[in-house]
């Protein structure tokens, strides 16, 4: 695994390197131009040199001067016929344009300047390979210090990064020596800029563990208080039925305690319900549903049980609306209303459940006939496991715990009303229509 330190030193160098490259280029290319400029200044001052020379003397000075320097000289006349060249392995052909031109000659490049002076033409050549090396020594000798440098800067650049991430080090440090239960924010006072946005993000992390951790402490022990009661009741039941004796009182006894396992069993299935939503981030497998199909479900699921009750349970009139939303905890949702409306609703009464469009919202409404609830505790009804002072029918207080957390899961709000009638209690759940 490659370190931060590796990783800005692989990256540093590399850029330094691909600087130097360019710069080298830059530098061949400028000196390049400056020694063209420079050589053809050379043999333009050659060539009007050459112009007025007697070719007598060139001629006797020729055998002294072969092998020395980089250029070639050649005067023709107007027949163009040559009259002197300096070094006959390099004699060029004749060249009618005056002025500067670029030849390839035998697989050789020139740079060629031509001057017509009166019934003369001068030629002065030099290979251009000439001007390539020394442009190429000139770039080298101007990057040599950079390049002998360069592992001097690796090591600037090792250290330097080294104490730039020493704070990063602490933190890590810190952390590791943090016992598993201490929660408390990461001091950001004295980070680095760079690492604060970290700290900050870590403290998020930390606050949002030590809620959930919180609300897992006391979930835990809510549970453990609301489990105790009916098993206590369960236990108690059984040892009645096992000291009866008559037939009636054993049945009347087994009557009561399947009724508080019931009680129990529904307790335990709404623990573990919160429990995995409580775990799980968000709402799973999203699917556009009809509602007013899903209303039609709820109700058949629970007309048995509201026949049983002595309950009119039925649908309004609806509108059929869909809405994405994951199919088994809507299911749940709507349960959980159907399911506290029934069990707070007395003998005789009516739970209606209605689907309706309402602008750019589904509205899903379960209304009952019971006692309702009082303003000042429809907010706190949505708290785990509270149930009113004044609360009679069996339960957990967790059925619209549930509902709350679905909805919001799902972008949905939960409000809690009077009926039409201005009796009983009316709940409706806004949902966003589907797109």
């Amino acid at each position: 695994m490659i370190s931060i330190r590796q990783r800005l030193l692989i990256g540093l160098l590399a850029g330094l390197s691909g600087v130097l490259g360019l710069s080298g280029y830059a530098t061949y290319r400028q000196a390049r131009a400056e020694i063209n400029t420079l050589f053809d200044y050379q043999l333009r001052q050659t060539a009007l040199a050459m112009r007025q020379q007697n070719l007598l003397a060139l001629a006797l000075n020729r055998e002294a001067d072969e092998g020395e320097g980089d250029l070639l000289i050649q005067v023709w006349d107007r027949q163009r016929g040559l009259l002197y060249v300096s070094r006959k392995p390099w004699e060029l052909p004749f060249a009618t344009e005056p002025g500067f031109a670029d030849l390839l000659w035998q697989n050789e490049r020139w740079r060629l300047f031509t001057l017509p002076a009166g019934d003369r033409i001068v030629q002065v050549a030099q290979p251009l390979q000439v001007r390539r090396r020394m442009s190429t020594d000139i770039a080298l000798r101007n990057l040599a210090p950079f390049l002998l440098l360069l592992p001097v800067m690796g090591l600037v650049v090792w250290f330097g990064v080294g104490a730039g991430l020493r704070p990063l080090s602490r933190l890590a440090a810190d952390l590791q020596q943090r016992r598993p239960e201490a929660l408390e924010p990461v001091a950001a006072e004295r980070l680095p800029a760079e690492l604060t946005p970290l700290a900050s993000a870590l403290n998020e992390l930390l606050a949002r563990l030590t809620q959930t951790l919180d609300a897992q402490r006391q979930f835990i022990a809510d549970a453990a208080h609301e489990l105790r009661t009916p098993l206590t009741a369960v236990r108690l039941q059984a040892e009645i039925a096992q000291r009866a004796t008559a037939d009636e009182a054993r049945a009347e006894t087994l009557d009561t305690l399947r009724a508080g396992l019931t009680r129990a069993s529904h307790l335990v299935e709404q623990l573990l319900a919160m429990a995995r939503l409580d775990a799980a981030p968000a709402a799973g497998r999203i699917e556009l549903l009809d509602l007013l199909d899903l209303a039609k479900q709820g109700v058949a699921g629970y007309a048995a049980i509201a026949d049983d009750y002595g309950l009119d349970l039925g649908l309004l009139p609806s509108d059929a609306v869909m809405v994405a939303g994951e199919p088994g905890e809507l299911h749940a949702l709507l349960g959980n209303l159907i399911d506290n409306a029934l069990r707070y609703t007395p003998t005789g009464g009516r739970v209606d459940v209605q689907v309706r469009r309402v602008g750019r919202e589904a509205v899903l409404s379960v209304t009952d006939t019971g006692p309702g609830i009082p303003v000042e505790e429809r907010e706190r009804v949505f708290d785990r496991f509270y149930r009113g002072p004044h609360t009679a029918a069996p339960g957990s207080g967790l059925g619209l715990a549930i509902v709350k957390r679905i909805a919001s899961r799902h972008q949905a709000r939960v409000g809690l009303s009077e009926g039409e009638s201005g009796g009983g209690l009316r709940a409706t759940v806004c949902l966003p229509i589907a797109p």
